[in-house]
């Protein structure tokens, strides 16, 4: 924005202003803004227009709370401007009662002008804002263009400050947590008279409550993988208990001993107990066949494994060994 030195009262903005102080009224109707430049021989005080206007600006909102100052807040967005210009003149028109507008206030700002550009360009600067020193006994209004809708950031910030500052504030929001926190009373309701079989049904159906169960299970850590090397954690409600399990084939260590590390499916952070099983012979474990069952012992467990180890088997030294294990553990 150009800078605009003291506005300059014109002789017709002087006469207006002294019959607003005897009945009448001096309304402020709106400003301009122009590109002409002052001669030596201009007499500002004569003027009833600018020298080349350009752009006119709405009223967009006003302060009136000094008696000897108004406060005046201008709308300069270009949105409609078809050909951009120097920004060099400013001026405040008015009239008196039901007459004529004509130039209140001038004012040139030489060679600190500014370049306005047109709607192709939007600007950034959407208002001005001007002081005019008036007469505590002069009648004054303002002429509002409330078409006009403009909140700056300075204003939105007041907003706030206000908002928050009353009591009333957050009322709605404080009754909007009121039904949110019933509601919850009565989905713990609901599960509190839920059994276990009505749960297991609802899980497998796309309901609202299947479908909040789920979401109340999943965030509380209930996860499973059912496969031969597998795990169920069954969460926080059941103080983060896992169980694992899983297959593999020993290695011979030694003459009659054979070791195996089995990688848990999931990390524990603390082992708790276990058992595991060897079969002698067998290519694969298979439940229903017990013959060949041997005793095996957990030698470690780690967060992330467990190591079993078969000794004093007396056996060929091409024996084939699988080991089976669970172990139920707490998880990370």
């Amino acid at each position: 924005m150009a800078k605009f030195g003291n506005l300059i009262f014109t002789s017709q903005g002087t006469q207006m202003l002294v019959q607003a102080q005897n009945s009448h009224t001096l309304t402020f109707t709106c400003g301009k803004l122009g590109s002409g430049v002052l001669a030596d021989s201009d007499d500002i005080s004569k003027f009833t227009d600018l020298k080349s206007p350009k752009m006119t600006l709405p009223i967009v909102s006003v302060d009136d709370s000094n008696e000897e100052k108004l406060v005046l807040t201008f709308d300069t967005s270009n949105t409609e401007l078809e050909e951009g210009f120097v920004s060099r003149e400013i001026g405040i028109f008015a009239k008196l009662d039901n007459g004529a507008e004509t130039l209140y206030a001038y004012s040139n700002a030489g060679n600190n002008y500014d370049y306005i550009p047109s709607k192709d360009t939007p600007s950034d600067e959407n208002r001005l804002v001007v002081n005019l020193v008036v007469s505590s006994s002069a009648n004054i209004s303002v002429l509002i263009d409330k078409s006009i809708v403009y909140t700056h950031k300075s204003d939105v910030e007041e907003m706030i400050g206000t908002h928050d500052a009353s009591d009333t504030a957050h009322e709605n929001r404080f009754k909007l947590f009121e039904k949110i926190s019933d509601f919850a009373d009565d989905i713990i309701k609901k599960l509190a008279l839920t059994t276990a079989i009505t749960a297991i049904t609802a899980l497998e159906t796309n309901s609202w409550f299947g479908q909040l169960l789920k979401m109340v299970l999943t965030a509380s850590g209930v996860k499973y993988n059912i496969a031969q090397n597998g795990y169920v954690c069954l969460g926080s409600f059941f103080g983060g208990l896992i169980i694992q399990w899983g297959t593999s084939d020993a290695i011979k260590v030694g003459d009659n001993n054979y070791q195996v590390t089995q990688q848990f499916p999931v990390a524990v952070s603390t082992y708790l107990c276990g058992q595991a099983t060897a079969f002698a012979n067998r290519s694969s474990f298979n439940t229903k066949d017990w013959n060949g069952a041997l005793s095996v012992h957990i030698l470690n467990a780690t967060p992330s494994s467990v190591a079993f180890v078969i000794d004093s088997l007396s056996t060929q030294s091409n024996i084939n060994i699988s080991i089976g294990y669970v172990i139920l553990a707490k998880s990370i």
